[in-house]
């Protein structure tokens, strides 16, 4: 794939330095010159700043000199001057030159050798001293910049002057102290990290600086926020599907933007981030690799090392990122360097950095991409032999402490050669020091690393059986194997965590260890639901019941028993579930334990959800919270956010399902564990499908959903299938919308339901909802209502009326109303009402106030209907539905059209308009468009309105009356709407206007809007 797009990223993170190069870009312009030195390290972004500060001036109208020196070229004079002005100079006549020069024309020709003519004089201009020609050519060349500049400003970039020869030095110290009132800039760059940085530009820089003739600006990395910013512009990515990737690519280059192009490029080369129906795919990368550019830049870096200096960087790179200065003086002696002298040429050069922890100095590499690429040219030999000496001279200085550094000496233990013939003593610290360093991991939820260490660990000690210690090896084994398998398990890895649940249950049955077994049973279940495996998952339920009986274990039992009653309620079948949940708050109860008691309530909280008390499961899910922050429990804490989230969406409350999403995702972080990041996506991609936020739900669903399939999501997949087909149909990307909803219904065995089988009832319900959904739209009302009334029977089987209410029973009720089957509609539409008055569910409330307006008028009575549809529409765009809100705005505009209120109609078609246009909701935007012609009005602009123009009559008046000083409260009564209209008007606002706060409106306001009136 081409990566045209990525030879100019975007400039970001740069405010400071261009409001300052403007700045004296606007004092030049009026007569007061000036000259900026630009340093940093290479890759920082010194030319890009300085090709903006071109940019600018160019559309100004001022000339534009660049000039560059070179390394092969800091022998000749003059040459980052010559190089920039000769391009000028050549388009002159002789005439506008000598008119330039006054005379000069011979002196110039000196300094452009380009334009000499046969009868200029040679150097010394006749019989002037040296002394006295040069300062006649430094003067003349001066006047000739102010004489030029007096004609148009004239901004004269000099690149590279760390290559620059004495000459130029001496030229640019004299042009900048005589051109304070000219119309010139002069703009300067260098890397101040090369280790051949002259004196002589050391020296007129700081001249210049003391003289107030210019100023230097030290040009840093980027951000991290910065690098954020540049993603979204580069690739149009939300923040939240490149988050993680940010952080990998920032912890990498830390920053430099050369780093960060060349290393975005070679991804997108490599087709690891791939461009995919307009939206980037490939977040996910765990390793970011080395591009060719970047290790043939550092490698040049590296040549001007001395050897000794050179020596230390190689067993720096060794040690790690960060290494203290005792650690590099008790291993340096043996590599041959002199360690002061070479610390200090690795510092001058940017290779470490230095700074002070405590009580000890410690160096980290500049960038982690120079301390990877000195460590890929060790060569595979030479790296064993210095992890060997790392590995002792480390565990030797820790003493007693070593098992606190267990990851560090894990890392050197396991790559280090045999240098003293005692292969048998490096193995066996290896695989103490990987399991140490594993089981630590493991217990802070760094599950990656854990997996990897312990992986190690039982990889060598498989290498190691020693048949004389074979039942130790096999029961350490074991035990190791029951760590990775939790490790692989919470990285969502299923296949591989069976497989070693499969042997530690061997070695467990072997030892007749029934707490072991009835724990790793429980363990296989788990790993079983979550791949959507439920019938395997009881059978490991029931295995682990009785070995935990067998055990004597209470506690084990009772979890044992959560968990079945989890699977049992997936299933449809809450009255079992809700014995076993029962069964489990006995136990828990018994033995005062508050852990097991949070995960209880955990438990009746997706109970409660699912079975339409939302009350209760809210009384619930504050318990299992408060029990679970308590005794530290995470994942009980996150999954219980999450559940009330999930609860907060299916019931409308769009506050809740934001609040606790929040706190979902930040524990999701600090677990680390991309199976619940994923389960937290869904609740976030499914309210983006609701409220209309389709943008960045589209984006959000294809990343999510390509994680899910690789981690063998069987359970979320359908239902994320499902959510995003909404907005695909909303869309109007009709067949896109339908192959994701045919997708769903196969893998989550709705065409098996008839048969009786146990399914999954929260993917099989949700595609009966997106397959009828698509039959409505598709105008097959019967099929729609077939297909609706079946998922309907799943739902009211298995007690889960909440689906009902979701999203089922809406559909009926529509479909049954463009069938013409009024009374069949009445009914879905008395039982939608009673369910969302029993629920106290704001959202099927909303659909039922609907229900009752359009029913009137499909009878006729477009008096009544018209005051039912305001209402709807105020419900619905309260919680917010906006796209359905818009909808019904439609049918009140054709209500008010037929009884003869065309103003009123065209009002609603516009704010249809906008909502749609803004969406993206092709089909309706264009049925919107055509309903105004009809009308014989001209339709807006088919883009969404941005700014003051994109506000509508009623989102005006919000602001009028916000800017005024208004709470909400006071807003929605002046306007006859409920308060959380108002926030859902001030949230499309602040978008539209591109504000943060209340204030900040008010101050646009009156900027932009109330001055005009």
């Amino acid at each position: 794939m081409s990566t045209s797009h990525l030879l100019t990223l975007p400039l970001v993170g740069r405010s400071v330095e261009l409001a300052m190069l403007r700045g004296a870009v606007d004092g030049a312009a009026t007569g007061h010159g000036t000259t900026v030195f630009l340093c940093g390290e290479a890759g920082v972004g010194k030319t890009r700043l300085a090709e903006a500060t071109a940019e600018l001036a160019s559309s100004l109208g001022w000339t534009v000199a660049t000039g560059r020196a070179y390394p092969v070229e800091t022998g000749v004079p003059y040459a980052p001057f010559s190089d920039a002005l000769l391009p000028i100079l050549r388009k002159l006549d002789p005439a506008a030159i000598a008119l330039l020069t006054r005379g000069g024309a011979a002196d110039l020709a000196y300094l452009f050798p380009a334009l000499a003519t046969p009868g200029d004089p040679g150097r010394g201009g006749g019989r002037d001293s040296p002394s006295e020609f040069k300062s006649r050519l430094l003067y003349n060349f001066s006047q000739f910049l102010g004489r030029l500049a007096a004609k148009q400003p004239l901004l004269l970039v000099l690149e590279n002057l760390h290559w620059a020869d004495a000459s130029s030095l001496e030229l640019l110290h004299f042009v900048a102290r005589q051109i304070a009132h000219e119309r010139v800039v002069v703009l300067c760059t260098y890397n101040d990290a090369d280790p051949e940085l002259k004196t002589a530009l050391r020296t007129a820089e700081q001249s210049l600086v003391a003289l107030g003739a210019a100023r230097v600006h030290h040009l840093e990395p980027l951000a991290r926020p910065a690098l954020d910013q540049l993603l979204t512009k580069t690739f149009g990515s939300e923040a939240t599907g490149a988050r993680e990737f940010a952080a990998l690519l920032y912890g990498w280059t830390r920053g430099n933007p050369f780093f960060i192009q060349e290393t975005l490029k070679a991804l997108v080369e490599s087709g690891r981030l791939h461009l995919r129906d307009g939206s980037w795919f490939g977040w996910e990368v765990a390793d970011l690799g080395l591009p060719r550019t970047i290790r043939d830049a550092v490698i040049d870096r590296m040549a001007a090392l001395s050897p000794a200096a050179r020596a230390l960087a190689d067993l720096a790179a060794v040690v790690g990122t960060r290494t203290t200065f005792e650690t590099l003086q008790s291993l340096a002696d043996p590599v041959g360097a002199t360690l002061l002298a070479s610390l200090d040429e690795l510092r001058r050069q940017h290779i470490l950095t230095e700074s002070a922890v405590s009580d000890s100095v410690v160096y980290d590499f500049a960038h982690p991409i120079l301390r990877d690429t000195l460590y890929r040219e060790l060569g595979l030999a030479r790296a064993r032999i210095l992890h060997a000496l790392v590995a002792d001279r480390l565990e030797e200085s820790y003493g007693a402490a070593a098992p606190v550094h267990a990851d560090e000496l894990a890392f050197h233990f396991a790559r280090a050669g045999n240098p003293h013939g005692a292969a048998a003593g490096i193995a066996s610290k290896a695989i103490k020091y990987l399991t140490a360093a594993g089981r630590s991991a493991l217990a802070k939820y760094a599950n990656r690393e854990a997996a990897d260490y312990l992986s190690a660990a039982l990889e060598r000690l498989d290498r190691e059986r020693d048949a004389s210690e074979a039942e130790h090896h096999d029961a350490l084994a074991a035990t190791l194997a029951e760590d990775i398998a939790q490790a692989r398990q919470r990285l969502g890895e299923y296949d591989a965590a069976m497989s070693l649940w499969e042997r530690a249950r061997r070695e467990a049955e072997h030892r007749g260890d029934d707490r072991r077994l009835a724990a790793i049973e429980r363990r296989m279940g788990l790993a079983s639901y979550w791949c959507g495996h439920h019938q395997d998952a009881l059978a490991h339920y029931d295995l682990g019941l009785a070995a935990a009986d067998r055990g004597g274990d209470a506690r084990l039992t009772a979890r044992l028993l959560l968990a079945k009653g989890l699977c049992l309620q997936d299933v449809g079948q809450p009255e079992t579930a809700r014995a076993e949940i029962e069964r489990a708050l006995m136990i828990a109860g018994g033995v005062h334990d508050d852990a097991l008691l949070a995960r209880v309530h955990r438990a009746l909280l997706l109970l409660h959800m699912w079975t339409g008390s939302p009350e209760l499961a809210r009384e619930h899910g504050a318990h299992a919270i408060a029990l679970a922050t308590r005794t530290d429990q995470k994942v009980v804490a996150c999954t219980s956010h999450w559940a009330l989230a999930m609860l907060g969406g299916l019931t409308g409350r769009a506050d809740d399902t934001r609040n606790h999403i929040a706190e979902s995702e930040r524990l999701v972080e600090e677990l680390g564990s991309p199976v619940l990041r994923m389960w937290t996506a869904e609740v976030k991609i499914e309210y983006a499908s609701a409220t209309g936020d389709w943008e960045s739900g589209i984006s959000f669903a294809e990343q999510t959903l390509a994680v899910a399939r690789a981690l063998q999501q069987r359970a979320l997949v359908p239902r994320l299938l499902v959510w995003t087909a909404l907005i695909y149909f909303g869309r109007g990307d009709i067949e896109r919308g339908k192959a994701y909803v045919d997708e769903a219904w196969a893998l989550s065995g709705a065409g098996d339901a008839a048969e009786g089988r146990p399914l999954d009832v929260h993917s099989v319900v949700p595609v009966h909802i997106g397959r009828a959904y698509y039959e409505m739209i598709s105008g097959r009302y019967e099929e729609a209502i077939r297909i609706g009334e079946a998922g309907l029977a799943i739902a009211d089987r298995s007690g889960y009326v909440v689906w009902a209410v979701h999203r089922l029973l809406p559909i009926l009720a529509e479909s049954c109303m463009r069938l013409g089957d009024l009374q069949r509609a009445e009914r879905v539409a008395i039982r939608l009402r009673d369910e969302s008055e029993r629920l106290g569910h704001p959202l099927g409330l909303a659909w039922a106030d609907t229900c009752d307006a359009l029913l009137p008028m499909l009878r006729g009575d477009n008096e009544r209907a018209i005051v039912l549809m305001r209402k709807a529409i105020t419900a619905m765009e309260a919680i917010p539905f906006l796209f359905d809100g818009s909808r019904l705005r439609r049918e009140l505009s054709r209500r008010l059209a037929a009884v003869g209120d065309p103003k009123g109609a065209v009002h609603e078609l516009r704010h249809a308009h906008d909502v749609f246009a803004r969406l993206g909701a092709e089909r309706e935007l264009a049925g919107t468009r055509e309903e105004l012609r009809k009308l014989g009005v001209r339709p807006p602009l088919r883009t969404a309105g941005v700014g003051a123009h994109g506000l509508t009559g009623r989102e005006l008046e919000v602001v009028r009356l916000v800017s005024a000083r208004k709470s909400n409260k006071e807003v929605a009564k002046a306007l006859g709407i409920a308060p959380r209209t108002v926030s859902t008007h001030l949230s499309n606002i602040f978008k539209k206007v591109g504000v943060a706060s209340r204030g900040e409106l008010a101050d646009y306001a009156r900027r932009n809007l109330l001055a005009e009136e």
